[in-house]
């Protein structure tokens, strides 16, 4: 399982990569999150929900290594 999300999370695009692996893997809050991306919290917690969504389809979906 671990592959998979790892594989799904390589296949996104760089906006949703990055939001995700500052949020969950580096465990930045939103604000920190938002001062590294340069953008606002709102946007913050929109890219990451879109993110957690496109991963979520995209390992349901079984995508291949």
């Amino acid at each position: 399982m671990r592959q998979a999300i790892r594989h799904a999370i390589e296949n996104l695009p760089d906006t949703h990569r990055d939001v995700l692996l500052l949020r969950y893997v580096e465990e930045l809050d939103t604000e920190e999150t938002a001062g590294i991306l340069r953008s606002s919290c709102g946007a913050v917690k929109v890219r990451s929900h879109r993110a957690r969504a496109a991963l979520k389809k995209l390992i349901e979906s079984g995508v291949e290594p």
